[in-house]
Order: structure tokens, then sequence, then C-alpha cells
């Protein structure tokens, strides 16, 4: 995104493109009440340190899987089926370290994302932890790493040490956990839905519902997605209000804005 945030500004010198970002703590295995349902699957917060798999083995059977060529060993087979997804982040600048453990309801770092909110380093913290936990195979779900993240951000340390003592933020966690799958049926990431109140186009999955939806992306994309994205809307910010054409189709996914709708047409 951030790419395509810098190419639309130069297309644009004489526009500026504000975002507000709000990341909300997701865990694919849920919260408490939903980890039986997926043990064995993915590893959380119940997973012994000295048991955590790599990330490599909790995602092998995601991806395509192929017959092991004569004398080629499981683990070459594994790597060789995830060769697509290390080339895409090659593509984008990202050298994933398939070997690092990988706890799927990472508490701390995810309470610690909040905290860094507070002083608007979110992005900035989350970008570092990343760098750490994909490239550098320092698991996230370690207090030493995430601690690293703070220190690398120019956060103070000691207060977030001190902050991570206490179990402040936790259950908003657990909660966010639970409701962004029971809730907003949210089963897939990256999800972005992107409001712009000034034309009343506000929606997703965590906003109250305007005239118009949000603007919604799911899943990885490119820059170029991105960019026509913001393009679509400099457009409707211009003429005041989301138009629907071929250009918005892309971007037309938001559910959550449509169920809204109906209730208040059922109302």
């Amino acid at each position: 995104m951030l790419a395509a945030i810098e190419a639309f500004h130069a297309e644009h010198p004489k526009l500026a493109l504000e975002i507000n970002v709000t990341r909300h703590p997701y865990s694919f295995v849920g919260d408490r009440s939903a980890q039986s349902q997926r043990r064995g699957e993915l590893d959380g917060v119940g997973t012994p340190d000295g048991e955590l798999r790599t990330f490599a083995e909790q995602m092998d059977g995601r991806f395509p899987a192929a017959a092991p060529r004569p004398g080629q060993s499981a683990e070459e087979a594994r790597r060789e089926r995830m060769r697509p997804f290390l080339e895409l982040g090659a593509a984008a600048g990202i050298g994933f370290d398939l070997d690092v453990v990988a706890q799927y309801q990472p508490i701390e770092s995810q309470r610690l994302l909040l905290w860094a909110g507070r002083f608007g380093k979110q992005e900035e913290y989350m970008s570092a932890l990343n760098r750490l936990h994909f490239e550098r195979r320092a698991s996230a779900s370690v207090r030493a790493t995430v601690l690293a993240a703070a220190a690398a951000v120019e956060l103070d340390v000691a207060e977030a040490e001190a902050f991570l003592r206490t179990d402040e933020l936790e259950a908003e966690v657990w909660q966010a956990y639970g409701e962004t799958i029971r809730g907003a049926g949210i089963r897939s990431i990256p999800l972005f839905a992107l409001s712009v109140p000034s034309i009343g186009a506000e929606g997703g999955p965590f906003r109250q519902a305007g005239a118009y939806e949000a603007y919604v992306v799911r899943g990885s994309s490119d820059t170029a997605h991105f960019l026509s994205l913001f393009e679509l809307i400099a457009r409707d910010a211009a003429a005041g209000a989301r138009k629907y054409d071929a250009a918005a189709f892309p971007y037309r996914k938001d559910e959550w804005w449509a169920a809204s709708a109906q209730r208040r047409v059922a109302g």
C-alpha cells in the first residue's frame, strides 16, 4: 500500500492522500472457545514453547500438494511447494524465513499493538515486528521480540515492558479474536475496508454504515490494485458521491454495509 500511496502522489502532486489506519487484533485460531476446533492445525497460546512448530510446518497444508521427486526429501518437497509464496515475497522486497516458530494467538504482541496506537506508532511498530518475525526468525510470540520492535520505533521500552507485566488490554485482544470471526465473519486476512466520511462512504466490519459502502480489498494486493483504488477514491471525492461503475466493481465487497442496508429497509 505504501508504494501505491507514493505512486499516487507522484501522479497527483497537488493532491494530498491521507489515510488513518486502525488495526484490529485477529487470530485464525479464534478465541479460547474456538481453540479445540483448531487443535492440531495451528498452534495457539496453549501450545508449550518447546512444541511450537515453524511457519513452514503449519502452513504446509495450505499449499498445493505434489508427489516428491525421486530422492527428494519431504522437507525439500515442502519448500518447493512454497516457492511461489517466497517469490511473491521477494518481489515485494520481503525475504521470508519459513523456519520461524509461529503461535497464532500472540496476545502480547497484539496488546502492544493497541498500546502503540496511543502514541501514533501502530504502523511503525507492526512493520518492525513483521520484519523481525518473518525475515529475522525472531518469533512475535516472544516478549524479547515484541520489545525489540518497540525499541526499533523509539517507543519507551521500560514503559512497554511495564505495560506487558499487567493484564491491561488482554481481554480486549481475546474479545477481538472471537468477534472478528463469529461476529464480523472475517476468515481471511488481510482485509482492508476504506471509509471516506466526506462523501458518506462508510462501512466494513467496524464502522456504522453510511450512505455508500466502504471500499474493500480482500487479501494481499499489488501496487497497481491499490493505486487504482486511490484513483477511484479521488474521483469520487471530487464528485461528492460514490459512483458505481466498472471501475468501482473490484472494490464492492462490503457485505457488512449491505446487511445494514437490508436491516434499514426491513425496519
